[in-house]
């Protein structure tokens, strides 16, 4: 009985010890998906959550993923499951690629610098108070459009995919901002263009959090 017995007591202990394994291996990846994570973008030492990081880009863009409009992580994949509408998920994702500023053009002037030459005279008004323009056929940019805040575009310019029928993938947008001496660009669904205000004061916030 007593044999018995002191089986039964080292089993249970072995037990024991092999749950409390488990939850602190648990704890530890938990505290690593979540925790902090260091990187740079050029001389700049940030931080973040780890469930913000995406593979860095082929040119060594540091790419982080949030939802909107709350700008929380959404680096990972772990919260879909069977009852996930992936259509909502994919139209509150933003994307943001952080290099230093570019020295030769700032986000401001990329309508007047880049886009304008390109841009066909037939404009139209879209929700948010955004202008919208037409790439040329010809031009570098053509099938895009572009949407931008009157006259210039110095708060506010996206570049989108054009929608239409025949179109199979979701219409996207690029956006740059500028927060001190680092540039983001943004990439997000069209649905978002009308809340631009909160996407540039989303992207700013979320560089200035890795900041501290």
């Amino acid at each position: 009985m007593n044999g018995a017995r002191a089986t039964a007591i080292g089993a249970a202990i072995l037990v024991v010890l092999a749950l409390a394994a488990f939850a602190l291996q648990n704890v530890s990846t938990q505290d690593e998906r979540e925790g902090p994570y260091a990187f740079a973008v050029g001389d700049h030492k940030l931080s973040l959550p780890s469930g913000y990081m995406r593979p860095a880009s082929d040119d060594g863009a540091v790419e982080l993923a949030a939802f909107f409009p709350t700008f929380s992580p959404a680096g990972r994949f772990d919260d879909i499951d069977a009852q996930t509408d992936l259509d909502d998920r994919f139209q509150r994702l933003v994307f943001l690629e952080l290099r230093p500023a570019d020295a030769k053009v700032d986000p401001a002037e990329r309508v007047s610098r880049l886009y304008l030459r390109f841009l066909s005279e037939t404009a139209w008004s879209h929700p948010g108070g955004l202008i919208a323009r037409a790439f040329e056929p010809g031009s570098p940019y053509e099938g895009d459009e572009l949407f931008f805040t009157p006259p210039d575009g110095r708060e506010f310019a996206a570049r989108c995919s054009a929608g239409g029928p025949v179109r199979k993938t979701p219409n996207t947008c690029i956006a740059a901002v500028r927060s001190g001496d680092i540039d983001a660009q943004l990439r997000f669904s069209a649905a978002l263009l009308s809340e631009w205000p909160k996407l540039m004061e989303g992207a700013r916030g979320l560089i200035e959090a890795a900041r501290r």
